[in-house]
């Protein structure tokens, strides 16, 4: 049975809110404004707002399921577009042949990524390797071959501490002790990075800073 539902919208001539209530009972709800808690609301408009069993839904959300089983047919021809280097065709095929490409296509696709995945972790363990062996080994010749045959860089990432000097203009206000400030300023504004790929700046720190040039 299919119960009856009101929605009563209502405005507050105190606050200017507009709320909204859906109830079942056909009475008139009296209630203070949510907002400003006084009993000005004013009544804007009465709708029907009949909330359908959810039971209703769900049956119909069943039929249609059955019925897309009982209208699916795996010998029905399709056509579609297919790009195969670079040209286009429109071939016409069953939809069981369809489904069974697409499914080959995704098991080829899952086992290339586990094989890459698979390659990624032992060419890391190699260059870890590689690293640690080439400096002291006695048959650097082969290292190098092997390195070469699997395209590893023979490389590895040192840490390092670089001493820069920097000669610098910058414009201060002679009203002020602009030394008590500059160290603080050229901090905000100095900025320390590389251009090449093989050198990434951690981090820099301003140990002193002293007006004139040397």
């Amino acid at each position: 049975m299919t119960e009856t539902w009101q929605k009563y919208e209502y405005v507050c001539t105190y606050c200017d809110g507009l709320f909204t209530y859906t109830i079942k009972d056909l009475t008139t709800p009296e209630t203070p404004c949510p907002m400003c808690k006084e009993f000005n609301l004013t009544l804007m408009s009465v709708l029907d707002a009949t909330i359908y069993p959810t039971t209703k839904k769900e049956e119909q959300t069943m039929e249609t399921t059955i019925t897309i089983a009982e209208t699916y047919n795996p010998n029905l021809l399709v056509t579609y577009k297919k790009i195969e280097n670079g040209e286009v065709s429109y071939p016409t095929d069953k939809v069981v042949d369809i489904e069974y490409a697409l499914d080959q296509s995704r098991r080829n696709y899952n086992a290339l990524v586990e094989k890459q995945n698979a390659w990624y972790k032992k060419e890391s363990q190699l260059r870890t390797l590689l690293e640690e062996v080439y400096a002291d080994s006695e048959d650097q010749d082969s290292l190098s071959r092997i390195a070469e045959i699997f395209d590893v860089p023979l490389t590895k990432e040192i840490e390092v501490t670089i001493y820069v000097r920097i000669d610098a203009t910058v414009e201060v206000d002679l009203t002020h002790d602009y030394m008590d400030n500059l160290e603080d300023f050229i901090s905000s504004n100095l900025t320390v990075d590389s251009y090449g790929s093989e050198l990434s700046v951690n981090n820099h720190e301003i140990e002193r800073v002293e007006e004139g040039s040397y």
